[in-house]
């Protein structure tokens, strides 16, 4: 079969979904087309299942060769980006913590144009992805696909008892629920799993009763090419099945593929910023100057400390999530809550990750915007990704106050008493290369590990060799200029990425999409992933990506059934 009504491309946190709740109407046929492999309900593999994130070390499950600037090409090197490219993307490798954001988050959404998105429209769409094992009422779902719970408060390794305590003993106030209770405080981090199990979107959306449907067909290990075009309708999908061309026909083709495939995929395609598509010799199919633009994620600084035997995570207790700090700059013309200060026991699935302690400040409503956009006009045509952390001073300065804070959380007594040694983190290849999930790194890491239990006055050597030359954090904190410098140089940032097809009104120039995700300037395409946010949330992007896919999907399907077609805007 080659004919659909709907064909989604990527099976991500929001094309599960659509593939879910979209051929629940047995009369529409639905094509999930994902390039990376499957996880088959009874077959999901070990590393996916834990509810440790050991499946993010797995470099079978990302994008090869993805590389981006933490800053711009001209203020930084390329480094590693991970995007995940599996079934169910990247809920199925990162890190599970399922954060919602803030309500001022949504309320912004629609004062930036998209109407309907505010807080009061999005919170039956978080209430019924959700099974939430803690709280109840009416903020919170108790049927939904995606579990949620929270890691018991006598559970807690001894770090995060720690935490607590300097928190307490600085008047901090303690959040129980942080998807419920939106004040600044010490929160218990909700997580997207089970005691046993990740809840990604492949397992908790495409279960075996949905994969049953005639209606539904799933295709995995096919990469996709490009769009098929009747003038200026997108009529259909090219793709790469086992080695061959294929070509795809579908009434709607709805793009999942995350905030850099997808401009991406639309750059390609013709449709982007005119000027910049011709400068490449490309031909223009729609000058829509959004593409790629208003590139958001969390920039963030880490520390690290090496954990003395006892303070070490119980075996036993897999998640790292636990808690987080949420609070407020209090800097000019910044919104409430905007940063945010984790500590995590444990870094990694291998014995020396969990000797390891991070501590990160990150900065929940940044000010800087990057770009996605593409460098050749060769088939190829090469992405160029530039976050440009720190463009804005504003964020320069939350982050040097940020760092201060988590400098003085590792010098307090209760943290303090729990490490050798503490360190700054910098992602050097050599330790993304003992990150990777592999035998011998597992020999490498262990053979560390037992050394530095056996003689724990070589922390400082060992960590000075794997992650750079010592520095003096007191020093650092205290010199201004040095601080600035330090965190230009080290700035770093999560898998939090959105905004680069965003919504917006019809009058807006930078609008890519219209508030159902439909493309301006072309027919029959939609886009639904974090690239359609207008402004990143506070919280991590997965489980407001679940529920922007669930959202649109309940609008799709009453348009079905009304018989609205869908139109360019």
């Amino acid at each position: 079969m080659t004919g659909f009504d709907t064909i989604i491309v990527g099976a991500g946190s929001a094309g599960c979904v659509l593939a879910n709740r979209l051929s629940a109407q047995s009369a529409h046929s639905v094509l999930l087309i994902e390039a990376g492999r499957d996880t088959a309900p009874g077959h999901e593999p070990v590393d996916v299942l834990d509810t440790f994130a050991s499946s993010y070390y797995n470099k079978a499950y990302m994008w090869p060769g993805l590389k981006a600037h933490w800053r711009t090409r001209e203020t930084s090197p390329e480094t590693t980006f991970d995007q995940g490219r599996i079934m169910g993307g990247g809920s199925s490798v990162m890190g599970q913590i399922a954060l919602r954001g803030t309500p001022a988050d949504y309320d912004e959404w629609a004062e930036l144009g998209a109407a309907g998105w505010g807080w009061n429209e999005v919170l039956p769409y978080f209430r019924k992805l959700e099974t939430d094992a803690d709280f109840h009422g009416d903020l919170h779902g108790d049927s939904g696909p995606i579990p949620i719970r929270r890691t018991p408060r006598e559970q807690w390794p001894p770090l995060s008892r720690a935490v607590d305590q300097y928190a307490s003993e600085n008047q901090t106030s303690h959040i129980a629920d942080m998807n419920g209770d939106f004040r600044d405080g010490i929160g218990s981090l909700p997580m997207s799993n089970t005691p046993v199990r990740r809840g990604s979107t492949a397992m908790s959306y495409l279960d075996a009763g949905v994969r049953a449907r005639k209606n539904l067909t799933i295709m995995t290990g096919a990469t996709v090419t490009g769009f098929l075009f009747d003038g200026r309708r997108v009529s259909g999908v090219s793709a790469i099945v086992d080695g061959a061309s294929r070509e795809f026909h579908g009434a709607e083709i709805v793009l999942c593929t995350g905030a850099i495939h997808s401009p991406a995929f639309l750059l390609r395609a013709g449709i982007g910023p005119a000027a910049e598509l011709r400068a490449l010799g490309m031909d223009v199919v729609a000058d829509v100057r959004g593409v790629g633009r208003n590139l958001q994620n969390h920039p963030l600084l880490f520390l690290a400390a090496h954990l003395r035997r006892g303070a070490r995570q119980q075996k036993a207790l897999r998640p790292h999530p636990m808690t987080c700090l949420r609070y407020s700059s209090g800097m000019p013309a910044t919104p409430p809550s905007d940063m945010y200060i984790a500590a995590h026991s444990k870094t990694s699935w291998s014995a020396l990750g969990q000797q390891i302690a991070t501590f990160n400040a990150t900065i929940f409503k940044p000010a800087s915007r990057g770009r996605v956009t593409l460098t050749s006009a060769e088939s190829a045509r090469r992405l160029r990704i530039e976050f440009n952390f720190v463009g804005e001073e504003i964020d320069l300065l939350r982050l040097m106050d940020g760092f201060r804070r988590i400098v003085a959380l590792v010098s307090s007594d209760p943290v303090r008493a729990l490490y050798t040694t503490v360190f700054p983190v910098r992602f050097t290849d050599r330790i993304r290369q003992l990150n990777q999930l592999t035998r011998a790194n597992a020999i490498k890491a262990a053979i560390i590990a037992g050394t530095l239990d056996a003689v724990p006055a070589l922390a400082d050597f060992v960590f000075g060799r794997l992650t750079g030359r010592r520095i003096d954090l007191a020093e650092l904190v205290n010199d201004k200029a040095a601080l600035a410098d330090y965190i230009r140089n080290n700035v770093a940032g999560t898998f939090h990425v959105c905004g680069t097809c965003r919504m917006g009104r019809a009058d807006d120039p930078d609008a890519v999409v219209d508030n159902s995700g439909r493309l301006r300037g072309v027919s029959g395409l939609r886009v639904v992933d974090a690239s359609i946010m207008p402004a990143i949330p506070r919280g991590n992007t997965n489980i407001p990506t679940i529920m922007l896919a669930e959202k649109i999907a309940a609008g799709i399907c009453v348009e079905r059934t009304s018989g609205v077609a869908n139109k360019a805007l």
